[in-house]
C-alpha cells in the first residue's frame, strides 16, 4: 500500500456527473460508474438523473424543471498531463442524451423507466489511465455473503463534494433488508391497518446517511469472517472431513468485497427522515445492458 498516493482502488472506480441543459447550465450533479459485460462497456446511472423526474410519477423534480440534455462526465485523463510522466488529472467528456428525440440510455426491457437505473453505452476513453475507472464489475471477483447487517458502501460525491482532483468520498452503512427479495415502493397504509398501492422492485434497502450527488454511486459490500468460496451461503464446518485441506473457503479473521449494485436515493424524501437508500442490484444492470431496450423520451406524452 503507498504512503502517499490512492490507497483503495474503489476510489477509482465512480467519477462525477454534472447534469447540463440544453444551453449548458449546469441543473445538478450526480455519480456514475462503469460497467463491463459481453465485451462491452456502459455508463451506469440513475434514470432520474438522465430525465430530471421521478422514476414512479414521472413528475418532474423541482419546482422550476428544465430538461437535461446532456452529461458532462470528469473523467480521469492523461490529456491532463503526461502518459510519459505518469502525470495525470480530470478532463471534462460530454455525453449528449439525445439524438434527435430519441434518447441515448437503455432501459429495463420489463420494468421500463419506473426502475430507476439506466445505461449508456460507452467506452472508457483512451486519454483514460487504464488503472483508473475500472468497470464495477471486473475489480473484485470475491464471491461472499451478501446478507442482512453486512457492511455497505456508498462511493460518490456527496453535495458534489470531492478530494484531491476528483477523488469520490466514502459513506458507510448496512445491508438493511433481505437481498434477494424485491421491495415493495410507494405503499399506502390505510388506518385499517390494510396496505395498499405500491411497486414491486428488483431492489434491497441499506441504512446509510447518504446525500444528494451521490445518485448512480456503486454500492459494495464487505464481509469479515468465514465463509465457502465456493458457495458462500454453505455453512462454514471446520469438522467436516478433508475441510483444512480445502483451498477454497476463507478462514476466519478474512476479508471480502463485493459490487452488488447502484445506488439511487432514499425510500423516503427528505434527508431528515429514515435513513434507508435502495441498491438495485447487480443483476438488475446485467439485465439493462444485455437487454438492449432503448429507453423512451420522458418528456413526450405516449399517443
Amino acid at each position: 500500500m503507498p504512503q502517499h498516493g490512492i490507497r483503495s482502488t474503489y476510489s477509482q472506480c465512480p467519477f462525477q456527473l454534472l447534469v447540463r441543459s440544453h444551453d449548458g447550465s449546469v441543473l445538478s450533479a450526480a455519480t456514475a460508474f462503469f460497467f463491463e459485460t459481453e465485451d462491452e462497456w456502459f455508463l451506469i446511472t440513475n434514470w432520474h438523473v438522465v430525465s430530471g423526474r421521478h422514476p414512479l410519477s414521472a413528475e418532474p423534480l423541482g419546482e422550476r424543471f428544465v430538461e437535461p440534455f446532456h452529461l458532462t462526465c470528469k473523467l480521469a485523463s492523461y490529456d491532463v498531463g503526461s502518459r510519459e510522466d505518469d502525470t495525470f488529472g480530470i478532463a471534462s467528456h460530454d455525453v449528449p442524451l439525445y439524438r434527435g428525440e430519441q434518447p441515448v440510455w437503455l432501459e429495463h426491457p420489463e420494468l421500463g423507466a419506473s426502475c430507476d437505473v439506466v445505461a449508456i453505452p460507452m467506452a472508457r476513453p483512451v486519454s483514460c489511465p487504464e488503472f483508473m475507472h475500472n468497470a464495477a464489475n471486473r475489480i473484485s471477483t470475491d464471491d461472499i455473503p451478501v446478507e442482512p447487517g453486512c457492511t455497505v458502501f456508498v462511493i460518490g460525491f456527496p453535495h458534489a463534494l470531492r478530494v484531491g482532483f476528483g477523488w469520490p468520498l466514502w459513506k458507510s452503512g448496512y445491508v438493511a433488508s433481505e437481498p434477494h427479495y424485491d421491495v415493495d415502493l410507494g405503499v399506502k397504509l390505510s388506518s385499517h391497518g390494510e396496505f395498499s398501492g405500491g411497486v414491486r422492485m428488483p431492489a434491497f434497502f441499506i441504512d446509510a446517511q447518504t446525500r444528494s450527488g451521490m445518485s448512480g454511486s456503486p454500492v459494495f459490500v464487505r464481509y469479515h469472517g468465514a465463509w465457502d468460496q465456493a458457495d458462500p451461503y454453505r455453512k462454514v464446518d471446520p469438522s467436516e472431513p478433508g475441510f483444512w485441506e480445502r483451498k477454497d473457503v476463507a478462514l476466519w479473521g478474512s476479508q471480502g468485497t463485493r459490487f452488488v449494485g447502484c445506488y439511487s436515493g432514499r425510500a423516503s424524501p427528505g434527508e431528515n427522515e429514515a435513513a434507508l437508500g435502495l441498491c438495485w442490484r447487480r443483476d438488475v444492470i446485467e439485465t439493462i445492458c444485455r437487454g438492449k431496450n432503448q429507453g423512451s423520451n420522458p418528456h413526450i406524452s405516449p399517443v
